[in-house]
């Protein structure tokens, strides 16, 4: 069979009924495994106020807010014990008017004890605008650089009285918020975007103080959680935090800050091991790696690889697990009661603890909704080809039928029964990081520690190759243990293997990586969508998020670094491709949100009145491929990441990229008149002045001169 390189599509916004395509023989079949014992059970955070229990209970029930977030973010006026009477006293009954006196008595209001921060290593001449001389790329790149002093943050325990308490975990340096309405605290996911960009700013007090925040909740919880909050203790994000120490040490050499983490480090891998990884065993396919099949035929693999979401339960051994998570109550109260219309789509029925679960893969959305082993419900990942040189697409959307509803319930199930690429990829990373630690930490040596992270990375990347790699395709897919298939609903997430390893691939492997993102971004040069479904969700199409675009520039840079590409400039540079558009976006929705620079860029025509311009966390791109500029300054989500990942190509891009251009917006630039010479001086010339003395460089002749010509110099034979 001819090999090509194929992903799964579907127009979004199509009014078609739900189909399923029928399956294709040659799609190709990985290993079966099987896992072996059970992963230890982790317990759900268990604070009276603020994760479960009747207090949270009734007051989310109440209808006192419109904003699930909006209570567990209030610290309270009095002592917990106190509080904790005050609502004892509360009628079984209470009408909502009483529960809305309650709160008022004793809660303050939501971030309450979150204040804004100065930030002492302030600098107005970031790193990154150096060499940087277009005048609109250096405004725009410091407006950016300014939004850090707006989102900057610290705890406040000083507001609160003695034996109140607070959702919000305590930190002792500033940190940097999201960017969002509801953003006041620290978000995991979002830290390491934020870090990367404050290192381009030459922010480094900052950023230490922002990582020393994340290494003291390993301290405190074995793990960092999902943001700053007691209700995200008992859930994590991306283990990103070596790769942001890696960063920090490349950018500052500060040998302390890495002293300090490497045992913190491990101990958030071994959380990972623990609570978050499975044991397997599986017989191999003839499968490939680097081209070379394994010796002596296949054999048993055992190992452990990891899964997100976590099993959460009330007490150790208990089947009791709260279905609710505190910051989404009602939403998952009201989901948790939905009765299918279709039962058949679901081979899974929501269970408790299945929105933790999710919610935690929501931060690795290759994961987060459909797949094949939840519902048979659209076409096959390896049955529709992405070309050299364009898309074939069917006409149906699969999930054009669901409700919303019914698409939540369809993506919580089966989440920790997915082998995830990207979560592995990072793993992967992170291991060879710490190795790297270590080593460092000893005149760049190996020790016992570094070879046992080295050779657990080795073992991890050999099980994702077997499992989740398609030697017909060349490109990666997650994983469902159950079914023990890959999963037939593309991502982009998929692609942060190249990243993570594309030296360790075969050279045609790698180069099929770099053609998909080649072909995708021609396609959507707005922006890479997360999935080609339209599933009216935030991370599906037409939505496009700042990390992802970082992501596939990092991927194809990986593979264009590589000795056999290095020469391949004849379609140019697939990453600075990517991060020139990235930038474009960021940019033209902060310009049409009332973006300007003062004598050199005017606002947009229509932009409102009331804002300077914004940067959008995430943003939509159109039928053309092309991003759709928004003029709504309201809701800019997190945005914090976008600015990171901003600062980030200016640093590393700054010699390639340009002044974006807009699709149908006319960037008004001042253009100012070139001066014209006096009349009382010569017009200038571009010609050396007629020597009125031959020097040793000209011989003349008949009072002209001519340039002298030398001979060769002979060439020397010192190294110099």
């Amino acid at each position: 069979m001819k090999l090509q390189t194929v992903v799964g599509w579907a127009v979004a916004g199509t009014a078609a009924t739900a189909a399923t395509m029928a399956p294709n023989a040659d799609v190709y079949l990985p290993p079966k495994v099987t896992v072996v014992g059970q992963r230890e059970q982790q317990l759900l955070c268990d604070h009276p106020i603020y994760c479960n229990g009747p207090l949270l209970n009734k007051i989310m029930l109440s209808g006192v807010f419109d904003k699930d977030k909006s209570f567990v973010d209030m610290p309270t006026r009095k002592p917990l014990k106190d509080v904790l009477a005050a609502f004892s006293s509360l009628p079984s009954n209470a009408t909502k008017s009483q529960v809305a006196s309650f709160v008022d008595e004793n809660f303050y209001p939501a971030g309450y004890d979150v204040v804004e921060a100065e930030l002492d290593d302030w600098t107005e001449t970031p790193p990154f605008l150096n060499g940087v001389t277009d005048p609109v790329l250096r405004g725009y790149g410091m407006s950016v650089h300014n939004q850090w002093k707006k989102l900057a943050r610290k705890h406040d325990p000083s507001r609160l009285c003695d034996g109140c308490v607070s959702s919000l975990l305590a930190t002792n340096h500033t940190f940097i918020a999201s960017g969002g309405a509801k953003s006041r605290e620290f978000t995991y996911w979002d830290t390491y975007y934020i870090n990367l960009g404050l290192l381009q700013s030459g922010l480094y007090k900052t950023a230490r103080g922002v990582l020393g925040n994340l290494l003291g909740t390993i301290k405190l919880y074995g793990f960092v959680p999902t943001g700053g909050r007691v209700y995200f203790t008992d859930r994590s994000g991306l283990p990103l935090l070596a790769l942001m120490i890696k960063d920090y040490y490349e950018a500052t050499l500060d040998l302390s800050l890495v002293k300090e983490a490497l045992p913190l480090l491990v101990k958030e891998h071994e959380f990972w091991d623990t609570y978050r990884s499975v044991n397997i065993t599986y017989t191999p396919n003839s499968s490939l790696l680097n081209n070379r099949k394994r010796q002596n035929g296949p054999a048993v693999v055992t190992s452990k690889i990891t899964t997100p979401g976590p099993d959460l339960f009330l007490t150790a051994g208990s089947t009791d697990a709260a279905v609710a998570r505190p910051e989404q109550y009602l939403a998952d109260t009201a989901t948790s009661k939905i009765e299918p219309a279709a039962p058949d789509l679901f081979d899974t029925a929501l269970k408790p603890g299945d929105f933790y679960a999710v919610t935690e893969a929501g931060t690795m959305p290759s994961v987060q909704y459909a797949n094949s082993t939840t519902a048979e419900v659209g076409p096959s990942l390896f049955t529709t080809a992405l070309r050299r040189r364009s898309l074939d697409i069917p006409t149906t959307n699969p999930f054009s039928s669901f409700t919303r509803d019914q698409l939540l319930v369809l993506g919580s199930v089966g989440v920790n029964d997915t082998i995830a690429v990207n979560i592995n990829s990072i793993l992967y990373q992170s291991e060879i990081a710490i190795a790297g630690f270590y080593e460092l930490l000893h005149n760049n040596t190996h020790t016992k520690e570094s070879l046992y992270f080295r050779d657990r990375a080795r073992n991890r990347q050999k099980v994702m190759v077997d499992l989740t790699y398609n030697p017909q395709t060349g490109l990666f897919a997650d994983y469902h243990i159950h079914s023990g298939r890959q999963s037939n609903v593309w991502t982009i997430n998929s692609h942060w293997s190249y990243w993570a390893f594309s030296d360790q691939l075969a050279p045609e492997s790698a180069q099929q990586g770099l053609d998909s993102l080649r072909q995708l971004h021609a396609k959507f040069p707005g922006g890479l969508p997360n999935t080609y479904y339209n599933t009216s969700l935030l991370w599906d199409w037409p939505n496009v998020q700042t990390p992802m675009q970082h992501m596939a520039i990092r991927s194809a840079s990986s593979i264009e670094r590589l000795p056999q590409y290095r020469k391949r400039n004849g379609n140019g540079s697939v990453s600075a491709s990517i991060a020139q558009s990235t930038l474009g976006s960021a940019f033209c929705n902060w310009y049409t949100t009332g973006g300007s620079i003062s004598d050199v860029l005017n606002p947009y025509d229509n932009a409102p009145s009331n804002s300077s311009g914004v940067s959008f966390g995430s943003y939509a791109i159109g039928a053309d491929g092309n991003i759709d500029t928004t003029t709504d300054a309201s809701d800019p989500g997190n945005y914090a990441w976008t600015n990171g990942v901003v600062l980030w190509i200016f640093e590393q891009y700054k010699t390639q990229i340009q002044i974006p251009k807009c699709p149908n917006i006319k960037l008004n630039i001042v253009h100012h008149p070139t001066p014209t010479p006096s009349p009382t001086q010569p017009p200038p010339t571009s010609l050396p002045p007629t020597p009125t003395k031959c020097t040793p460089k000209y011989k003349c002749k008949h009072c002209k001169c001519r340039l002298r010509r030398r001979r060769p110099l002979k060439r020397s034979n010192s190294a110099y």
